[in-house]
C-alpha cells in the first residue's frame, strides 16, 4: 500500500509541472542565500524610513503652519497615543519643526535619495546573482563608462522610487488607512479623493483585495523587469509578477493592518513593537520579491531548455 501511494505521488509530481517549478524555485531561493539578501533589503529600507518621515512632516507643516485649529487637533491626538511625560517634548519638537519645515524637507529628500540608491543597488546585486550568478563585470569598463553607469544607476533608483512609492502608498491607503476615521484627516483629503477611497466609506472586501492585488502585481512586474542590470524578456516575468503580487497582497492582509493597530493600542511599547513588525514586514517583502525572481529564472531556463538566461532583444 505504501508503495502504491509513493508511485501515485511520483506520477502526480511528474504531471504537475507548476509544482516542480515552484519547488525548484524554492531550492534556488535557498541556494542563493535569499534570506540574507532580504535582510540587507530590510536594513536599507529602514534607513529610508526617517528621511521619508521628514519629507512627510515637511509637507504637513505647509498646512499645520497655516491652520492653528488643525495643529491643536493633532496635538490632542498625539496626547491620546503617547505617555503624558513625553507630550511636552513632542509638542516642542513639532513647534520647532513647523518653523524649519522646508529645510528639514530638503534634508529628508537628500537622505531619501541616498538610501533609495542603497536599496536599488542591494536589490540589483541580488537579481544579478539569481539570473547570472554574478554581478555585471565592471572591471573592463573605461573611466567614462564607470561614471555614466554610476549616474545612470542613481537616476534609475530615483525613477523607480517615484514609480513604486506612490503605488505602495496607494495600496496601503486602500487596504488600511482608508478605514481610519480621524475627522481632521478627512477634512484634508476628502475633496482630493474619489468617493470610494475616502476614509470611513464602506467598500466590499472583494473590491479592496482586487485593487490591492492589481497594484501589487504592477509593482512586482516593475521591480522584476527593472532591477536586473541587463534586460530580461517579459514572458517569464509575467507569471512571476502574478505570484509575487499575490504573496504581497496576502502579506498585507496578515500584517499590514497590524502595524497601525499595534502602535495605537499599546502607546510607547507599541512604537517598539510597530518598528519590529515593520522590519518583519519589509523582510517578507524582500523574500517574496526574491522568490519571484527565482520563479522567473527557473521558468526562463525551462522555456529555453538551457541553464543560461537569455537576454531581451535590443
Amino acid at each position: 500500500m505504501v508503495r502504491h501511494f509513493a508511485v501515485a505521488l511520483v506520477r502526480l509530481w511528474q504531471r504537475h509541472r507548476s509544482l516542480r517549478i515552484l519547488w525548484h524555485s524554492y531550492l534556488l531561493w535557498l541556494r542563493t542565500d535569499c534570506i540574507d539578501l532580504s535582510a540587507a533589503f530590510a536594513y536599507h529600507t529602514l534607513q529610508s524610513f526617517f528621511p521619508a518621515l521628514l519629507i512627510g512632516l515637511s509637507l504637513a507643516s505647509r498646512w499645520l503652519g497655516r491652520d492653528r485649529d488643525l495643529l491643536e487637533q493633532l496635538l490632542r491626538l498625539i496626547g491620546q497615543i503617547i505617555p503624558i511625560s513625553f507630550q511636552p517634548v513632542v509638542e516642542e519638537t513639532l513647534t520647532r519643526f513647523l518653523r524649519q519645515g522646508v529645510g528639514a524637507g530638503l534634508l529628508g529628500f537628500l537622505l531619501l535619495a541616498f538610501s533609495a540608491n542603497n536599496i536599488y543597488l542591494s536589490l540589483q546585486r541580488g537579481a544579478d546573482r539569481l539570473w547570472w550568478n554574478r554581478p555585471l563585470d565592471i572591471e573592463s569598463l573605461t573611466a567614462r563608462q564607470v561614471v555614466v553607469r554610476f549616474i545612470t544607476l542613481r537616476l534609475k533608483a530615483l525613477l523607480l522610487l517615484l514609480f513604486v512609492g506612490p503605488l505602495i502608498v496607494l495600496d496601503q491607503w486602500v487596504s488600511t488607512i482608508r478605514f481610519l476615521s480621524f475627522s481632521f484627516v478627512r477634512s484634508w483629503i476628502d475633496p482630493l479623493l474619489p468617493a470610494f477611497l475616502r476614509p470611513g466609506v464602506s467598500v466590499s472586501l472583494g473590491l479592496d483585495i482586487s485593487i490591492s492585488l492589481v497594484i501589487a502585481i504592477l509593482v512586482s512586474l516593475a521591480l522584476l523587469w527593472w532591477l536586473p542590470s541587463r534586460r530580461i524578456p517579459l514572458a517569464p516575468l509575467l507569471p512571476a509578477a502574478a505570484l509575487a503580487g499575490s504573496g504581497i497582497t496576502l502579506l498585507n492582509l496578515l500584517l499590514g493592518r497590524s502595524l497601525f493597530a499595534l502602535g495605537l493600542r499599546f502607546q510607547a511599547y507599541g512604537v517598539v513593537g510597530c518598528i519590529l513588525l515593520f522590519t518583519l514586514w519589509v523582510w517578507f517583502l524582500g523574500a517574496i520579491l526574491y522568490y519571484g525572481h527565482c520563479f522567473a529564472v527557473v521558468r526562463s531556463r525551462r522555456l529555453h531548455g538551457r541553464r543560461s538566461t537569455p537576454l531581451a532583444s535590443p
